[in-house]
């Protein structure tokens, strides 16, 4: 299977934020986020991601939406054209935010900032707002039609504060190697900070995340030239070259991968440093790369084909093999996974009703635990909560408190994370 590009990468920036939701809403394949807790915390470039405490899944019941969503310490959810913060362990609601004129424009929301502001324009209405997702108070407000945290359509790079809303510094891509003018084929500035099982930001802060934002462009060589600019000063962190467009790919958290020919390698984006190499097929294989480095592969993208799952580390080792049963059961793993769960949904394929069920593999041993599911599955295993999934739209919300599940009719679970 070819590499497939983040959904940031590959939309034209100003169809971004209409339609990011439409493909998550009904792909569970395309790149993941994944396992911390194991002996990558002895390797300072290895990225963590908390663990979550799976055996505390629990139910919860949410006013009737029409769209919802998670930030750095809550859900929030549109109802009747408003906006309300809503916590995700008791299901109360926290804050309002009341439609100023018409009801909110739910295609538009952007969640920034690793979750800490909500970024709101409402329908037939000039403007944008920003609102502190921990309080729902105004923050800062915009005339414009269209707001990036990342922009360079100007044929600058440009860096914004989401926090402000106010520009943070502008980079000429001359400078980084970058062949002008621009490209418009894909995003060349993209951030890394995103909603995810990371340490929970401070909500009382005014100032960014560290971190870097990633740039990607033509040479004038006929190369490509990738690297990290620091978020706070717009400083070169980390330069390299990469021989094709399709060569550099995000893929879960900070983690990035370079093809070059059967080499996978991995990188860690906010520092540019390799956590290692391996031959592979990237053209065939179906590689889902967690945000510690390693990858979970199979053999082929056709899910019915493949007999075994591999967690790989960045040099190729292996670090568990399972067995896959296809006639049986069909596996699909999802986009999302914590530092002691790989999760994937799960469906029987002797089930006339088509149920599913949601596993968590252990990223040190390959062992799994079924989760969430409408009862036992046909060999036994109980879930943990029983509850149906929803699989009509995207299934797994990560956040730093912990992941929500979707299930129907406005029922949903939550996982804390383990403290």
């Amino acid at each position: 299977m070819v590499p497939i590009p983040t959904l940031r990468e590959r939309l034209p920036r100003r169809a971004l934020t209409s339609a990011a939701r439409a493909v998550f809403a009904t792909t569970v394949l395309v790149g993941t986020m994944g396992c911390g807790s194991h002996d990558s915390r002895s390797d300072p470039s290895r990225p963590t991601v908390p663990n979550l405490k799976l055996d505390a899944v629990k139910a919860l019941t949410l006013e009737p939406n029409d769209e919802f969503g998670v930030t750095s310490d809550a859900i929030y959810t549109v109802e009747n054209g408003d906006v309300y913060g809503v916590d995700g362990h008791s299901g109360l609601k926290l804050w309002w935010i009341k439609s100023p004129v018409t009801p909110v424009d739910k295609d538009a929301i952007q969640v920034l900032d690793s979750g800490r502001v909500l970024l709101l324009g409402w329908t037939d209405h000039k403007g944008l707002t920003a609102y502190d997702a921990g309080t729902g108070l105004q923050m800062w407000h915009t005339d414009a039609e269209q707001w990036f945290e990342d922009d360079e359509s100007t044929g600058q790079f440009i860096h914004r504060n989401p926090r402000t809303g106010e520009q943070t510094w502008s980079v000429d891509p001359a400078t980084l190697g970058c062949a002008t003018p621009l490209s418009e084929e894909l995003p060349a500035l993209f951030g890394t900070d995103v909603v995810d099982l990371t340490e929970r930001p401070s909500l009382i802060d005014t100032a960014e995340r560290p971190g870097v934002e990633v740039f990607r462009c033509a040479t004038p060589g006929g190369t490509f030239a990738v690297g990290g600019l620091d978020r706070a000063t717009g400083s070169t962190v980390w330069h390299r070259e990469v021989p094709e467009l399709g060569s550099f790919l995000r893929a879960a958290g900070q983690i990035a991968v370079v093809i070059s020919g059967d080499t996978i390698e991995t990188v860690n984006m906010t520092t540019g440093h390799s956590l290692g190499s391996r031959k592979g097929h990237p053209d065939k294989e179906l590689r889902i790369t967690q945000p510690d480095g390693a990858a979970l592969v199979l053999d082929s993208s056709t899910l019915s084909e493949d007999k075994e799952m591999r967690l790989l580390e960045p040099d190729g080792t292996a670090r568990w093999t399972v067995p896959l049963d296809p006639k049986r059961e069909e596996l699909q793993p999802l986009m999302n996974s914590a530092g002691n769960a790989i999760f994937a949904v799960m469906r029987q394929q002797a089930d006339p009703d088509y149920r599913s069920w949601l596993l968590a593999y252990d990223p040190r041993s390959g062992k799994r635990s079924v989760v969430i599911g409408p009862g036992p599955t046909a060999a036994g295993e109980k879930p943990m909560l029983t509850m149906p999934l929803n699989l009509a739209h995207r299934t797994v919300h990560p956040a730093p408190w912990g992941i929500l599940v979707a299930g129907p009719d406005n029922t949903y679970a939550t996982i804390p994370v383990q403290h």
